[in-house]
C-alpha cells in the first residue's frame, strides 16, 4: 500500500487528481491492521463507521502534500489547495506587538508553516528541521528552531522571548510532549501530554496567543485562527499553565473527536512518501 502512495505522489498529474486517486486507494488501505486496532482501542474517538478510511486518506494525503511543499517546482500547487483563510484574530493580535501562534499536529503537515512563510511575517518557527530541504530551511525573514535538537534546547525560550519582545511572530505547537515539564489531560478515553514552552512565554511576557490550524475540508484546506483568552492572572503559575492548556485543548478537541482525516498523529498508517529532496541534503 505504501508503494501505491509513493507512486501516486510522483505522477505527472495535478495534485487534485492525486488526492482523488487516494480516495480509491483508501478503500483497501484503511483495512490495515494497525489502524483498525487503534480505532478499536479508542472508541470515544473512532465513532464514525467510515473512520478508518477517512483516517488513512488523511495520513496519505498529508504526506503527498508535504512531498509537494518540499519541492520548489510543486510547492505553489500545494498552497493553492487553500479554500478559505480566516486570519482576523491574527491581524488583531499583531496590532499589539509580538504574537504567539499556537499550532497543533493536526491537518496536512507543514502546510500552516508554509502558508505563513508566504505572508512575509517576522517569523520564528519551532519545528523539526531535520527532514526539511535546505532550500526551505533558509526562507527570507523567517528563522527556525528545532525543539528536539540538543543545541537548541537550552536557548529555545530565551531566543523566542527576544523575538517576541521585538514584535515578532512565534509559531509552535503545544501538543508535542518535549521538555522536562509537561501537563497531562485525560480526555476522550486517553491521556494527552502537552509541553509548557508556549504558555510559559505567554504568561511571562503578557503576549497574545492565537490558536491556528490548517485542516482538511473535503479535498481542500482551510486555515483558521482563534484567539486564546489568557487565564486569570491571580492563578498560581501551575494553575495558570493548566488553564491555558485546557483552553488550547478546547480549540483542538473538535477536530480530534470528529475529523479523522486531520489526525496527523496517525501518519504511521501509511509509510512515508518517497522524499527525493533528502538525497540533496548532504
Amino acid at each position: 500500500m505504501a508503494d501505491s502512495v509513493a507512486s501516486i505522489a510522483v505522477l505527472p498529474l495535478p495534485l487534485s487528481w492525486k488526492l482523488r486517486l487516494l480516495r480509491l486507494a483508501a478503500t483497501r488501505g484503511s483495512q490495515q491492521e494497525r489502524l483498525v486496532r487503534w480505532a478499536a482501542e479508542h472508541p470515544q474517538i473512532a465513532t464514525d463507521p467510515d473512520w478508518c478510511r477517512r483516517a488513512w486518506w488523511g495520513a496519505a494525503a498529508g504526506e503527498i502534500v508535504r512531498h509537494h511543499l518540499y519541492d520548489p517546482r510543486r510547492r505553489a500547487a500545494a498552497l493553492r489547495l487553500v479554500e478559505r483563510v480566516d486570519v482576523a484574530a491574527l491581524e488583531a493580535a499583531r496590532k499589539q506587538g509580538g504574537v504567539i501562534v499556537a499550532a497543533a499536529h493536526l491537518g496536512p503537515p507543514k502546510f500552516l508553516m508554509n502558508w505563513l512563510l508566504d505572508q512575509q511575517l517576522p517569523l520564528l518557527i519551532w519545528t523539526n528541521t531535520r527532514d526539511m530541504p535546505a532550500s526551505q530551511a533558509v526562507s527570507g525573514a523567517a528563522r527556525f528552531l528545532d525543539p528536539l535538537a540538543a543545541e537548541e534546547r537550552g536557548v529555545l525560550l530565551v531566543k523566542s522571548a527576544l523575538h517576541l519582545r521585538g514584535g515578532g511572530v512565534l509559531l509552535g505547537a503545544a501538543d508535542h510532549a518535549t521538555g522536562d515539564r509537561l501537563i497531562s489531560l485525560e480526555r476522550l478515553g486517553r491521556e494527552w501530554r502537552f509541553s509548557l514552552g508556549l504558555p510559559v512565554l505567554a504568561r511571562r511576557l503578557g503576549i497574545p496567543v492565537v490558536v491556528a490550524i490548517s485542516r482538511w475540508h473535503g479535498q481542500r484546506i482551510r486555515v483558521n485562527c482563534m484567539p486564546l483568552e489568557a487565564p486569570d492572572e491571580s492563578l498560581s503559575e501551575e494553575a495558570w499553565n493548566r488553564a491555558w492548556i485546557e483552553r488550547y485543548w478546547a480549540a483542538i478537541e473538535p477536530l480530534i473527536a470528529r475529523s479523522p482525516e486531520n489526525l496527523r498523529s496517525l501518519r504511521w498508517a501509511v509509510e512515508r512518501v518517497a522524499r527525493p529532496w533528502e538525497a540533496t541534503k548532504g
